[in-house]
């Protein structure tokens, strides 16, 4: 697990390096926030990107709980949840 230190939030994120050219943001309610990301892609210039995207990654955190939230009172008396997720590609 790695963490990106964005003001005084700490986000938590899985890092997954691949054969690809673009850099994947991924955040879901079930494994939270997770980047892949180019293997050739050093580790200063991921930093810098996710520090550029750490707003966008804040705030669907924040919309993720609370579509949580709603879905849980909704289901109150159901055991069905299904995983939300929110996907870019930058």
């Amino acid at each position: 697990m790695h963490t990106l230190k964005y003001g005084t939030t700490s986000i938590n994120y899985i890092l997954y390096t691949q054969n690809r050219r673009d850099l994947k943001i991924s955040i879901t309610l079930v494994n939270g926030v997770e980047v892949y990301a180019p293997e050739s892609l050093h580790e200063t210039k991921l930093h810098e990107l996710l520090l550029n995207k750490a707003p966008w990654i804040t705030g669907k955190i924040k919309e993720l709980n609370q579509v949580e939230i709603r879905t849980q009172k909704k289901n109150s008396s159901a055991e069905k949840n299904f995983p939300i997720s929110v996907v870019i590609i930058v």
